[in-house]
């Protein structure tokens, strides 16, 4: 068997693709360096303050979302999140969240077969502690 080349030359490696990626890292590190010394910030400049004090609002609370459901025999389910809770403990749970909030806003998500005087009832419980935004939730059907 008689081979063209020597053993040491059919084992030589392509050495072009390294040298390009080794250039492109180095443009890279240089455009990044130029970008680095663009933003020296000269800290004795004097800035001027302001005279009043800025006001930040607080974002708005995220809304309780009350679910009102007819259970058989015409009895009510009220849930906030996924606890199933009474009116009076709702009651409290409102009293707290305007506590901690006074924009407080209360969603009320009441089921199709459910009575009238079941979310009247959750709305009375926003008014006896002050919650004064309050929003009723409808599905939209397509083509209604």
């Amino acid at each position: 068997m008689k081979f063209d080349k020597e053993p040491w030359e059919a084992l030589s490696i392509d050495m072009t693709p390294l040298v390009d990626a080794i250039f492109a890292i180095i443009l890279f590190l240089l455009v990044a360096a130029s970008f680095v010394q663009g933003m020296v910030v000269d800290y004795s400049i004097e800035l001027p303050t302001q005279g009043k004090e800025l006001k930040v609002k607080a974002p708005p609370a995220r809304p309780i979302v009350v679910n009102v459901r007819n259970l058989p025999g015409n009895k009510p389910e009220y849930k906030i999140e996924t606890d199933r809770i009474s009116l009076t403990e709702m009651r409290h749970r409102f009293s707290l969240a305007k506590i901690r909030n006074r924009d407080q806003s209360v969603v009320i998500r009441g089921d199709r077969n459910c009575k009238w005087e079941h979310i009247a009832a959750v709305m009375t419980r926003c008014g006896e502690v002050g919650i004064t935004k309050v929003y009723a939730s409808v599905a939209v059907r397509e083509g209604t």
